[in-house]
């Protein structure tokens, strides 16, 4: 029998599991920042814990780490040489806005740590994910068709009705509604319990109901490139592939009929309206600063300061180097808010220069090339729940580099924290589990 003293320390690690995986359940309250926030610091404090006893990283993140470390030094350094405060790096506005990229990656260090039980995690971390957003998207279907949109649905000028959830941006919840769809995606086609499967088409169908009802371009495309690769990947057959692609869509046109979003379809090739107009406009501007200093940027956190002055007194002495080589932003004004390039790849760019963007993309690239070999490694017959968790994350990584197409997701905390998470217990999950495959080979010896 287990003793009282046994009984205690399980409990104790159980609630510091539940607390690790906590900041899935505030992601669609960041209207009060301060739930996701310390949710995240409990997160971190947990994992100083288990580092002491530990005192190891696994072997499976070290390379992920050591890059995520070079990149968090650069941007630091590029952060100074355009001339920015020490207080200010590390103060709330600007960990909030300019310098969110440190924040939203820090769950990769908190999760790289062999005391955890990650297949356990993962467990807790769809289970609460998938409650949490079910739950919300019901509520909102509430407001929305009982015409009483005062906490979760909001009228937009040209847009309508939009489903917000408690989030300041549509952009934002639909964003990790794009990442929860393909995971119940992923857990449908996976499932070979029949009453389970049936389950997550149900999720599956309200979820995507919300997806939509965001109204969010990026969002739904991210989700349809995401769905056909994440598809592939499961069937490995063209004849498949396409039968299965063809219900998806069939699938779907009755819930987009029944959201009246249709308009919103049609609007994602609409590319000379709208929005899209703001965003050539501002790319444009991006672009121009990335050609004055292509390499190293105009400095980590200074496009908001240089964007926030009027463009017709723009001039070199904003600037300071030589132009067309190396320039950096060096006056002492700062803007901490949620304005942005709207394309993440543009942002490093205009920021961080090529060095900048080459790392991130080096970092997403090395996710991929591990998560990929995981799942192709695992016979169909066993550990269904770990293809389910590696297929998952591979698609919401796929979602996220498309979405930065539009908007600056990848220094965006509320899509990132899920990510940030998924992807290291995936890692980990996959170090357990060769891990007793080899103590199960050396036991036979």
């Amino acid at each position: 029998m287990i003793g009282l003293k046994e009984k205690f320390i399980l409990i104790i690690k159980e609630i510091s599991y539940i607390l690790l995986i906590a900041p899935v359940l505030f992601l669609l309250v960041n209207k009060y920042p301060c739930l996701l926030v310390i949710s995240v610091l409990i997160s971190i404090l947990i994992g100083i814990i288990f580092f002491i006893k530990k005192r190891a990283v696994i072997s499976f993140h070290s390379e992920l780490l050591a890059i995520l470390v070079i990149i968090y030094a650069y941007f630091i350094l590029s952060y100074f040489v355009s001339g920015q405060s020490f207080f200010n790096l590390l103060s709330f506005q600007f960990l909030r806005f300019d310098g969110s990229f440190f924040f939203c990656y820090i769950p990769f260090f908190v999760f790289a740590l062999p005391a955890h039980d990650y297949k356990k995690l993962a467990h807790y971390y769809f289970n609460f994910i998938f409650t949490v957003f079910t739950l919300f998207s019901i509520f909102g279907f509430i407001e929305y068709f009982m015409n009483n949109w005062s906490l979760m649905i909001h009228t937009e000028p040209g847009l309508g009705k939009v489903y917000f959830a408690i989030n300041f941006a549509h952009n934002a919840t639909g964003s990790v509604y794009a990442i929860v769809c393909i995971f119940l995606l992923v857990f449908f086609l996976k499932e070979k319990v029949k009453k389970l499967k049936i389950l997550y088409i149900i999720l599956l169908l309200i979820n995507l109901a919300a997806l939509f009802l965001t109204k969010s371009r990026a969002n739904y495309l991210g989700f349809i490139i995401s769905s056909i690769i994440v598809i592939w990947l499961y069937y490995r057959s063209i004849k498949k592939f396409l039968i299965a692609v063809g219900i998806f869509i069939a699938g779907s046109i009755p819930i987009i009929y029944f959201t009246g979003v249709y308009s919103r379809f049609i609007q994602i090739f609409q590319i000379g309206k709208g929005t899209s107009v703001v965003r050539f406009f501002i790319w444009e501007k991006a672009w121009y600063l990335f050609s004055q200093s292509p390499l190293f940027g105009i400095g980590f956190g200074r496009f908001n300061d240089i964007f926030s002055i009027d463009w017709d007194l723009f001039d070199l002495e904003r600037l300071k180097g030589f132009s067309g080589f190396i320039t950096f932003y060096m006056k002492n004004n700062f803007y901490y808010n949620s304005a942005h390039v709207h394309n993440s790849y543009l942002q490093f760019l205009t920021e961080t220069g090529l060095i900048g963007l080459i790392l991130v993309l080096l970092f997403w690239f090395l996710c991929l090339v591990k998560l990929l070999k995981y799942y192709n490694n695992l016979e169909d017959s066993k550990n269904d729940f770990n293809k389910k968790v590696f297929l998952s994350a591979i698609g919401s990584i796929f979602i996220l580099l498309v979405i930065s197409f539009f908007e600056n997701y990848l220094s965006a905390t509320t899509v990132m924290i899920p990510i940030s998470m998924l992807v290291p217990l995936a890692i980990g999950i996959n170090f357990q589990n060769e891990f007793r495959e080899d103590l199960a080979v050396d036991l036979q010896k």
